[in-house]
């Protein structure tokens, strides 16, 4: 990361937790929306850790997000649920569909819950261990029902969104922990590197004239373009069909489109008991296989051996958990201000302090 500096990751926790309640964000779900926050910087989803906070506390004070509530059971249907979140944080709902889920699987097996009208629930690869360290497997699809960013291939008028998706797969050992896109980039990498006033690493989008582009800022302006689906211009019909699915699943089953007009999130949750199919212990076989054949897979590259999802953002919670969570000047120049507004301070760096300690 470039230009950035060390914290330790309580006080960041703690930082994030005092602006959200200073927004006046209920303390419990506060406390949540803040740890969640920290665990996406942790892991690397440096885009939807701090560098969210300013959106979270804008829409907190312009009324955009609840403040307190309560979730609605709009079905309930021996395993399938549905609710409407009436637009509390999306950390909190989701944390909560996780729990709900968890606590159903045992007597049903596989617990499906639909929902609409949630806020941002951020990086969707924190939440994964909640299932897997029970031995669960989880699937989770969500989308935006107001975001349109990518245009079907072939075409230039944006249409659906990055539709997220992601995994967990238990195995004897780590987890495999699938968090990934439909489209080639996520919006807020392309807002992020924008604001650094760098260029994308590779070609994710499409500029208005249907040429491909590294440059972020053909997503803004008078006529913009778009961002690719997986598979890019060759082979974009691939990822575009696997996002109208996450798009079928986040929502249209928990009955929050589009066509609503409604600005919100909607996802779909499964929580899987391999016990209630083919059985445990023949699942881990094949995904204590999958990982291992995985790493040991000669690399292109010997210093950069083949890696299993999650496997990096492990690698960076634990040297950030021991060094400090690294937070870029763009980030703290976007914090600081609603820090000054609420009289809160800012948490003091540590980097020096760590770097004397390795000499």
């Amino acid at each position: 990361m470039r230009n950035h500096q060390l914290y330790l990751h309580a006080d960041l926790i703690d930082f994030a937790f005092k602006c959200l309640t200073a927004a006046g964000l209920k303390s419990e779900m506060a406390s949540v929306v803040a740890r969640r926050i920290l665990d996406a910087d942790l892991s690397g989803h440096d885009t939807h850790g701090l560098a969210l906070l300013p959106r979270y506390l804008t829409e907190l004070e312009e009324g955009k997000t609840a403040k307190d509530g309560t979730i609605e059971t709009v079905s309930s249907r021996g395993a399938c649920l549905t609710w409407d979140a009436g637009m509390l944080p999306g950390h909190w709902v989701l944390e909560r569909a996780f729990e709900t889920a968890i606590g159903l699987v045992p007597e049903h097996g596989l617990v499906s819950i639909a929902v609409r009208r949630s806020q941002h629930v951020g990086a969707l690869q924190v939440y994964l261990n909640m299932a897997t360290d029970r031995g669960y497997m989880c699937l989770l699809w969500v989308t935006d029902s107001k975001v349109r960013s990518v245009a079907p291939p072939g075409g230039l008028d944006a249409v659906l969104t990055s539709e997220p998706i992601a995994a967990g797969i238990p195995t004897r050992g780590v987890p495999i922990l699938v968090d990934t896109t439909t489209s080639l980039t996520s919006n807020n990498y392309v807002k992020q590197v924008q604001m650094r006033g760098e260029r994308l690493p590779w070609p994710a989008l499409l500029s208005a004239e249907g040429k491909a582009s590294d440059d972020p800022a053909v997503l803004s302006g008078e006529h913009p373009g778009t961002i690719l689906p997986l598979g890019g211009i060759t082979h974009g019909h691939k990822g575009y069909a696997i996002a109208m699915i996450v798009s079928a699943l986040s929502l249209g089953l928990p009955g929050l489109g589009r066509v609503s007009g409604e600005k919100a999130q909607g996802f779909f949750l499964q929580i899987i008991d391999p016990d209630a199919f083919g059985g445990r212990d023949v699942f881990l076989d094949e995904a204590d296989w999958m990982a291992n054949a995985t790493r040991a897979a000669r690399p292109i590259d010997p210093a950069r051996p083949v890696r299993v999802p999650g496997d990096g953002a492990r690698a960076r919670t634990a040297s950030q958990m021991a060094q400090g969570v690294a937070v870029s000047d763009e980030i703290r120049k976007a914090t600081k201000p609603w820090a000054a507004r609420y009289g809160i301070t800012f948490p003091n760096e540590i980097e020096r302090e760590v770097e004397a300690a390795q000499e």
